[in-house]
Formats: structure tokens, C-alpha cells, sequence
């Protein structure tokens, strides 16, 4: 019997969305395995795989050799990237790690591109009619800015350094100290996040929409799941238009006047995914069965539409000898 065997690239703190895909695996036809590859030793997520490799970090030469002998050594399927450095550090080594088809979800280098950069995904909008905030660089916004404004790093995730522009004061300090930010007109309405989950010919299986209830550093602390038709329309005619593979998410704002526009595309499981893994989208499942060429659906209607998730945080703790036995970066 053939074993599945799945590599989470940089899974980090997403203990969590691991544990997802553990039981599912234990729900699942095939046996399967899970393995985790993290440049830090001390990786929450580490303690839930079944085969942890500790890896270089991407910025470093020997991070592709290291990273292709584990692969090989535990025969690896598929590679699931956890964040975007990872999805770019797969991108950049694609022809390396294409063989047996390891890339299986990873998007082509023109979806990467303009999703990982916030003005190329605005002009992307523009260009295929899908709506958006207005989204510019400074110079664009600097001689009739109309306030209030979003500044945010052009590329980047989780929310780093995203900064509510509310006057021309607020707009100078931008342009002094994040010259390279992108500015958005500021959208009075509802976050929204719609996971996403196609199947490796790019066709959509599941979309989800979350309202985004509370969120902290950039991570959503609290969400509902909200089945709202023409929000899973538009994420539907958007995902198609890029070409999504596998997991994503897309988020966007449902303005008050009921337009949803979409802000950012993340072509990766989003921190908040694990609602939709709960209440019945199940996305490890899915791919497990695509993996191993099997019939792929998923009826909508097992979502439980209008339940609520909070987070919080917890911990895995270690004996002074345990952890001065963990490797180093």
C-alpha cells in the first residue's frame, strides 16, 4: 500500500493546522506521513509532525541541498510551503525540486509575482475588472491625497508595518520613514478572508468566507464563517483568473455598501484556515485524495455557516536538558 508522504515547509507556530492534517490522516484510506522542515530548532509545529528536519535558513546556500536530501531521503510527495518566503525560495528553486512532481500546488511564477507584490495585485485588479481598493506608491497620493489612507509594505505578510494614514502630517511620516509603502484608500466595512482550496488542474473545490471579528498583529484572533453567495462568487471569478492551486486565501473588505474589494491574495494556508478545517471544510482530505489520484469534491452545505472561532495561544515546554539538546540554527 502506498504511503502519502506530505512536507510542510516552514510550518513554524501553525501546530494547529498540523494537527488538522494529522487527523485527518488517521480518517484517511492510504496511510500517511507528515514531515515538517524549519530552520528554528525550537518550532512548536516540530512537535506534531512525524519527521522533523531542522534546515538551513532560505537566505542560505546550503538551504536547497539540505532541504533536496530530506526530500529524497523520506521520499516526499508533495511540498506544502507555509509562508511566503517559502512559497518565493520554491519559486526561485522550481526546476531543483520539480522532479516527481514535489510543486504539485505551488502557483506559476507569474501568480507569485503579482500576488507578492501589493501595486502589481492592485494593477492586476484593475486590469481584469476584479474590484479593489484604489492602491498606489507615494508620489501617487502625495499632491491630492484624500484621507483616511492604508500604508503598507509593498511586500510582506501578517500585517507588518501597516499604518492608518489620517492626515498629511501622518502621509509625511510615511514618506519619510516607509518610502517604499504602498498607500490604499481606507474601506469603511467588514474584513473578510475566503479560504480557498483547488485541485492540482487549478479547479475551485471549497471556498469559505470568514468575517475577520478581531484581529492582533496582523493574525485574526476572532472569525465567523459567513456563506455569503456573492462574496464566494467573486473570490470564485478572482481565484480562476489567477489560476490558484491548492490552498490560498483571499482577502478583501465588504464595504457598506455591500461591494466586496479585495486587498490581498496569499497563495498559502492562512493563520486562520483552521475554522474552516473545523467545521467541516476538510482541506487535508482533499489534497490527500488528489495526491493519490482520487475523486476530489466537497459539498458546501457540510459547512456549519455562522459559527464563531477565538484563539488562543498555548505552549509545548522542555527540560533544560531536552532543549540544550535541540539542534541550532
Amino acid at each position: 500500500m502506498k504511503e502519502l508522504t506530505l512536507l510542510f515547509l516552514a510550518p513554524h507556530w501553525r501546530v494547529s493546522l498540523v494537527r488538522a492534517f494529522q487527523n485527518a490522516k488517521s480518517r484517511f484510506e492510504l496511510p500517511v506521513k507528515l514531515l515538517g522542515a524549519d530552520s528554528d530548532s525550537l518550532a512548536p509545529s516540530l512537535q506534531v509532525v512525524d519527521v522533523a528536519c531542522i534546515i538551513p535558513r532560505f537566505d542560505d546556500s546550503a538551504c536547497k541541498s539540505a532541504l533536496l536530501e530530506f526530500c529524497q531521503r523520506e521520499g516526499v510527495d508533495a511540498i506544502l510551503p507555509l509562508t511566503n518566503k517559502a512559497v518565493e525560495f520554491l519559486d526561485h528553486h522550481r526546476k531543483d525540486f520539480n522532479q516527481g512532481d514535489l510543486l504539485v500546488y505551488l502557483q506559476d511564477p507569474q501568480t507569485i509575482e503579482v500576488c507578492h507584490d501589493k501595486l502589481k495585485l492592485a494593477r492586476f485588479c484593475q486590469q481584469e475588472e476584479i474590484s479593489s481598493p484604489l492602491t498606489g506608491d507615494l508620489k501617487r497620493f502625495l499632491e491630492t491625497p484624500k484621507f483616511p489612507l492604508i500604508a503598507k509594505p509593498r511586500h510582506g505578510e501578517g500585517g507588518k508595518n501597516g499604518i492608518i494614514v489620517e492626515n498629511s502630517t501622518d502621509l509625511e511620516f510615511v514618506a519619510q520613514k516607509y518610502p517604499g509603502h504602498v498607500l490604499q484608500t481606507y474601506i469603511e466595512g467588514q474584513e473578510f478572508t475566503v479560504d480557498w482550496f483547488s485541485d492540482r488542474q487549478g479547479t475551485p473545490v471549497l471556498i469559505v468566507p470568514r468575517e475577520r471579528l478581531a484581529v492582533q498583529g496582523g493574525e485574526v484572533r476572532v472569525s465567523r464563517i459567513s456563506m455569503d453567495r456573492e462574496i464566494i462568487e467573486a473570490a470564485r471569478a478572482a481565484g480562476t483568473r489567477l489560476e490558484l492551486r491548492g490552498p490560498a486565501n483571499l482577502q478583501g473588505i465588504c464595504a457598506r455598501n455591500g461591494q466586496f474589494l479585495f486587498t490581498d491574495i496569499n497563495l498559502r494556508f492562512g493563520s486562520g484556515s483552521i475554522h474552516t478545517l473545523a467545521v467541516g471544510g476538510d482541506v487535508p482530505e482533499l489534497i490527500f485524495r488528489d495526491l493519490a489520484g482520487k475523486r476530489v469534491a466537497f459539498d458546501p452545505q457540510s459547512i456549519e455557516d455562522g459559527n464563531v472561532m477565538t484563539r488562543f495561544h498555548d505552549a509545548f515546554y522542555f527540560s533544560a536538558g531536552d532543549a540544550a539538546k535541540m539542534p541550532k540554527k
